[in-house]
Protein backbone atom coordinates (compact mmCIF):
# COMPACT_ATOMS: atom_id res chain seq x y z
CA UNK A 1 0.00 0.00 0.00
CA UNK A 2 1.06 3.27 -0.94
CA UNK A 3 1.03 6.21 1.89
CA UNK A 4 0.85 9.91 0.47
CA UNK A 5 1.16 13.21 1.52
CA UNK A 6 -1.13 15.93 1.89
CA UNK A 7 0.21 17.68 -1.05
CA UNK A 8 0.19 14.50 -2.95
CA UNK A 9 -3.47 13.21 -2.32
CA UNK A 10 -4.30 16.80 -3.95
CA UNK A 11 -2.33 16.11 -6.84
CA UNK A 12 -4.04 12.52 -6.88
CA UNK A 13 -7.68 14.12 -6.51
CA UNK A 14 -6.98 16.72 -8.98
CA UNK A 15 -5.60 14.87 -11.95
CA UNK A 16 -8.30 12.69 -11.58
CA UNK A 17 -11.06 15.11 -11.59
CA UNK A 18 -9.85 17.39 -14.01
CA UNK A 19 -9.44 14.25 -16.15
CA UNK A 20 -12.96 13.15 -15.30
CA UNK A 21 -14.14 16.90 -16.58
CA UNK A 22 -12.17 15.81 -19.99
CA UNK A 23 -13.94 13.01 -20.19
CA UNK A 24 -17.62 15.00 -19.32
CA UNK A 25 -16.66 17.56 -21.47
CA UNK A 26 -16.05 14.75 -24.48
CA UNK A 27 -19.93 13.60 -23.62
CA UNK A 28 -20.95 17.51 -23.84
CA UNK A 29 -19.44 18.29 -27.40
CA UNK A 30 -21.30 15.07 -29.01
CA UNK A 31 -24.66 16.38 -27.23
CA UNK A 32 -24.59 20.05 -28.00
CA UNK A 33 -24.25 18.83 -31.62
CA UNK A 34 -27.65 17.05 -30.95
CA UNK A 35 -29.18 19.99 -29.22
CA UNK A 36 -28.12 22.72 -32.48
CA UNK A 37 -29.59 19.96 -35.08
CA UNK A 38 -32.63 19.59 -32.37
CA UNK A 39 -32.87 23.59 -32.42
CA UNK A 40 -32.88 23.81 -35.71
CA UNK A 41 -35.16 21.01 -36.52
CA UNK A 42 -37.68 23.20 -33.82
CA UNK A 43 -36.93 26.16 -36.20
CA UNK A 44 -36.13 27.52 -32.47
CA UNK A 45 -32.58 29.38 -31.51
CA UNK A 46 -30.34 26.81 -29.84
CA UNK A 47 -29.98 29.44 -26.45
CA UNK A 48 -33.60 28.27 -26.08
CA UNK A 49 -32.60 24.79 -25.29
CA UNK A 50 -29.16 25.52 -23.58
CA UNK A 51 -29.09 25.89 -20.19
CA UNK A 52 -25.48 26.68 -18.26
CA UNK A 53 -26.18 26.08 -14.87
CA UNK A 54 -26.70 22.03 -16.17
CA UNK A 55 -23.03 22.18 -18.19
CA UNK A 56 -21.53 23.20 -15.32
CA UNK A 57 -23.34 20.69 -12.89
CA UNK A 58 -22.50 17.88 -15.15
CA UNK A 59 -18.71 19.20 -15.39
CA UNK A 60 -18.61 19.18 -12.04
CA UNK A 61 -20.12 15.44 -11.63
CA UNK A 62 -17.05 14.87 -14.44
CA UNK A 63 -14.74 16.11 -11.90
CA UNK A 64 -16.22 14.40 -8.55
CA UNK A 65 -16.20 10.93 -10.39
CA UNK A 66 -12.70 11.03 -11.98
CA UNK A 67 -11.54 12.19 -8.96
CA UNK A 68 -13.40 9.16 -6.52
CA UNK A 69 -11.81 7.06 -9.40
CA UNK A 70 -8.13 8.39 -8.92
CA UNK A 71 -8.49 7.74 -5.09
CA UNK A 72 -9.62 4.19 -5.66
CA UNK A 73 -6.80 3.16 -8.66
CA UNK A 74 -4.42 5.16 -6.05
CA UNK A 75 -1.70 5.44 -8.96
CA UNK A 76 2.29 6.26 -8.08
CA UNK A 77 2.59 9.81 -8.93
CA UNK A 78 5.64 9.80 -10.92
CA UNK A 79 4.78 6.56 -12.76
CA UNK A 80 1.09 7.55 -14.21
CA UNK A 81 0.21 6.25 -17.35
CA UNK A 82 -1.45 7.52 -20.32
CA UNK A 83 -4.24 4.31 -19.77
CA UNK A 84 -4.84 5.82 -16.22
CA UNK A 85 -5.80 9.06 -17.42
CA UNK A 86 -7.98 7.39 -19.88
CA UNK A 87 -9.45 5.37 -17.20
CA UNK A 88 -10.14 8.33 -15.23
CA UNK A 89 -11.78 10.44 -18.03
CA UNK A 90 -14.25 7.46 -18.59
CA UNK A 91 -15.49 7.52 -14.91
CA UNK A 92 -16.26 11.56 -15.66
CA UNK A 93 -18.10 9.88 -18.97
CA UNK A 94 -19.62 7.06 -17.55
CA UNK A 95 -20.28 8.54 -14.18
CA UNK A 96 -22.29 11.46 -14.86
CA UNK A 97 -24.47 9.16 -16.73
CA UNK A 98 -24.72 6.86 -13.50
CA UNK A 99 -25.25 10.09 -11.04
CA UNK A 100 -28.17 11.56 -13.37
CA UNK A 101 -29.92 8.31 -13.55
CA UNK A 102 -29.59 7.50 -9.82
CA UNK A 103 -30.81 11.49 -8.87
CA UNK A 104 -33.71 10.70 -11.34
CA UNK A 105 -34.58 7.77 -9.05
CA UNK A 106 -34.18 9.81 -5.92
CA UNK A 107 -36.13 12.77 -6.91
CA UNK A 108 -39.37 11.23 -9.10
CA UNK A 109 -40.32 14.94 -9.55
CA UNK A 110 -37.20 15.90 -11.22
CA UNK A 111 -37.28 13.06 -13.74
CA UNK A 112 -38.79 14.08 -16.71
CA UNK A 113 -36.81 17.34 -16.01
CA UNK A 114 -33.29 15.06 -16.50
CA UNK A 115 -34.59 12.78 -19.27
CA UNK A 116 -35.86 16.46 -21.34
CA UNK A 117 -34.28 17.72 -24.42
CA UNK A 118 -32.62 19.95 -21.98
CA UNK A 119 -30.30 17.07 -20.97
CA UNK A 120 -30.08 16.33 -24.52
CA UNK A 121 -26.41 18.59 -24.38
CA UNK A 122 -24.96 16.31 -21.72
CA UNK A 123 -25.11 13.60 -24.42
Amino acid sequence: MIIYTGVEWIEIIFLGGLSGALGQGARCIVGLKKLGKQAMSEGRPRTDLFDMARLLTSFLIGFIAGSFTAILASPELDKIQIEQLLAFASAGYAGTDAIEAFISHIEPNNSENITSTNKDYLG
